[in-house]
């Protein structure tokens, strides 16, 4: 159960993604459309670690290993419904790619007359990146610090050490959490940010907060396999 996923995974790819929007503010200042929209790049970044998740998940889920993990198997189809719906609210269910025209009645209630929910009510929107949120904060950061500070050796029949995440999502779930205080600090100080800073840290929150999730499935799903091993 110890076998993890590999760091290049877990420590390199969320860093690469954190600075790739201020990477590509400092090589040019016109960056929303290519970084940012519809199908720019981390819009596609967000839903190709969504579909990662979930393909993990589904793998995780078809494995023989999972049969004696309790409530795990549960707690993974819960998670693949989220991620399902994640995914699918980020490409309004397939209306960015296949680009059919949103229905008038549709055009009324969504704020950017698009096929989607979040659009709809913070009930669909801000209140799941809420809790996302948290589960970053708590799942991501505070339980893999106690538990490296503890000296925690994980239990194969614990459905405690299956569920909580671990070490590999602290980089993901962290920097999640981070990419946009330098937006909230120069607004309370009611200073102009540089444009150099002047990135779309909310989007960006979602492709960590997407990638998060992938590590989740991932870490549980190779954490499985291995355990014959």
């Amino acid at each position: 159960m110890n076998k993890e996923i590999s760091k290049l995974i877990w420590l390199v790819i969320p860093i690469i993604v954190a600075v790739l929007p201020y990477i590509a503010r400092m090589i040019s200042l016109n960056t929303d459309g290519y970084m940012y929209g519809e199908l720019g790049v981390i819009e596609n970044l967000t839903v190709i670690f969504l579909f990662v998740a979930i393909i993990a998940n589904v793998l995780f889920l078809l494995s023989e290993n999972n049969s004696n993990i309790g409530g795990v198997r549960v707690w993974m189809m819960l998670f693949l419904l989220g991620s399902f719906y994640y995914a699918g609210e980020e490409i309004s269910w397939g209306q960015h790619f296949i680009g059919w025209g949103t229905p008038e009645q549709w055009l009324s209630v969504n704020d950017q007359q698009e096929t989607n929910l979040h659009n709809i009510s913070p009930l669909f929107d801000q209140i799941p990146r809420a809790l996302l949120s948290i589960a970053a904060l708590v799942g991501g950061v505070f339980v893999p610090l106690y538990r490296k500070f503890k000296h925690h050796i994980p239990d194969a029949s614990s459905i405690y050490d299956w569920i909580w995440p671990t070490y590999v999502c602290l980089p993901a779930g962290l920097l999640a959490l981070l990419v946009s205080w330098h937006e909230k600090v120069y607004r309370g100080l009611g200073v102009e940010m540089p444009s150099v800073l002047n990135i779309r840290a909310g989007e960006t929150k979602e492709c960590l907060l997407a990638l998060f999730m992938m590590m989740y499935a991932l870490s549980i799903w190779y954490r499985n396999r291995n355990l014959k091993n």
